[in-house]
């Protein structure tokens, strides 16, 4: 593990899909000791990588790049149903029945040359998602002519060698902060439609928004084809606004929005309806089998939603959010429930399973049902965390202390488990349907 410089020591961007805002952030002081940004560390890994390429590569080598059949593509529906080619049951065809494989060049020598430059495919083969494509060369001649540049092998290529550098380019090509681009983007999307969409980024078409600009003040992102609201004259950003507005097919296979999904591997897994699917009891999960459920706590079901309005909005330590978030986060509970152990609102509890602890403010909810807990996905745990008693005295753990986290096959594709990380039914950042807890009240916390 490599020592990362915090946002205060930094300069990088930082956004979501939650609202239309792009965070700038600065570096306000040199990073700790040996600490350094991402982009730094990544790019002195590719200085060292190249360094060491040279004593074992005499030119570029070939290499075979396996790619998946993505989504928003005609790969997408290839293979009507699912058949597996390395058990003979279809033939084997990349980019239908198993995954694209192209020849690729590489040369291992000039690794760091091309991380620290903005390379010709940018230029030449254009911008997109989601199967929109917009031309950038011209931009990308422009750029040259007005910010840093890197030389090599009789070539002039836009400089990504400073973290500044990288977020400039950034900003410069992306639709949501060039009113040329989200123009142009509009243009590719009124192709595919037959509808023209290019007045959505005409009154914009001359916005450009730089790295200053947002230091300076919030600016909006701008409508663009790849989001589907519109935030035009200072409208609020509402999803799916340019599907009804504008006729734009939603992006699934019928391009229309649909509640059933006809797909065999959905409906192998009973997926294909939104149905109701019963809690898993103690006896299924065995969350509880060497915890003591007695000495007035709680059984309840523990759950871990997604913690969007203070991770993917601004950051948790601003005052603001301390003062919303009680500066930790809480374990949500229904009053009723809290009533029956005597906890009240914001006083100190401890969850508990055989997995771990969690000492935490319980933060009383009427809104919360019966019968179940939550803390919002968080952060790692801090100094700010009590310790447990139960752990003998040492700081306890955060809130997925409480989950078991294991390697599970989802689905089989081509032949190969398709895996993932789950922490019960869902990731990290999930729900976990079915961890149970024991919550008790703490009349006195320690540090």
């Amino acid at each position: 593990m490599l020592p990362a410089a915090t946002y205060y020591e930094k300069d990088d961007l930082n956004s979501t899909d939650l609202h239309t805002f792009i965070h700038p952030l600065q570096a306000a002081v040199p990073p700790c000791w040996e600490a350094k940004s991402d982009w730094q560390i990544f790019r002195d890994l590719a200085q060292v990588t190249s360094k060491l390429a040279e004593q074992y590569f005499t030119g570029p080598v070939k290499d075979i790049l396996v790619t998946p059949l993505m989504h928003d593509t005609p790969a997408e529906i290839a293979q009507p149903h699912i058949r597996d080619w390395g058990k003979g049951e279809c033939e084997p065809i990349p980019g239908k029945t198993m995954p694209n494989i192209t020849v690729v060049e590489r040369d291992f020598r000039k690794v760091y040359q091309k991380f620290i430059s903005l390379g010709p495919n940018f230029r030449n083969k254009g911008l997109g998602i989601h199967g929109t494509t917009y031309q950038v060369d011209d931009l990308y001649d422009a750029y040259r002519k007005t910010h840093p540049v890197e030389f090599w092998e009789g070539g002039i290529y836009p400089s990504l060698r400073e973290d500044r550098d990288v977020c400039e380019a950034i900003l410069h090509f992306a639709a949501e902060t060039n009113g040329e681009c989200a123009w142009r983007a509009y243009q590719a999307e009124s192709h595919k439609t037959g509808i023209d969409h290019t007045h959505l980024a005409a009154d914009t078409r001359a916005v450009r928004i730089s790295f200053k600009d947002i230091v300076t003040e919030p600016r909006r992102s701008l409508t663009t084809p790849f989001w589907t609201g519109v935030t035009n004259n200072g409208r609020t950003y509402s999803a799916y606004c340019q599907n009804v507005e504008e006729l734009i097919p939603w992006r699934t296979q019928t391009g229309r929005q649909h509640l059933y999904l006809d797909h065999e591997a959905y409906r192998a897994f009973g997926e294909h309806l939104p149905t109701y699917k019963p809690r898993p009891d103690l006896r299924t999960t065995r969350d509880l089998d060497y915890t003591a459920t007695d000495g007035g706590g709680l059984v309840l079901n523990y759950l871990t939603p997604h913690g969007k309005w203070h991770i993917h909005s601004t950051f948790g330590d601003t005052l603001r959010m301390e003062t919303l978030s009680r500066g930790i986060e809480p374990a949500w509970m229904n009053d009723r429930d809290a009533g029956l152990l005597g906890i009240q609102d914001n006083d100190w509890v401890e969850l508990l399973n055989d997995h771990g602890t969690v000492v935490t403010r319980a933060c009383v909810s009427a809104r919360i049902p019966r019968g179940i807990c939550f803390i919002y996905h968080a952060t790692e745990r801090t100094v700010g965390t009590p310790k447990s008693r139960l752990r003998g005295g040492r700081r306890a753990g955060g809130h997925n202390s409480l989950t078991r986290a294991r390697l599970k096959p989802l689905f089989m594709i081509g032949g190969y488990a398709q895996f993932t990380y789950a922490f019960n039914y869902w990731g990290p950042q999930g729900v976990n349907r079915d961890t149970f807890v024991v919550v008790r009240k703490i009349e006195k916390p320690e540090w």
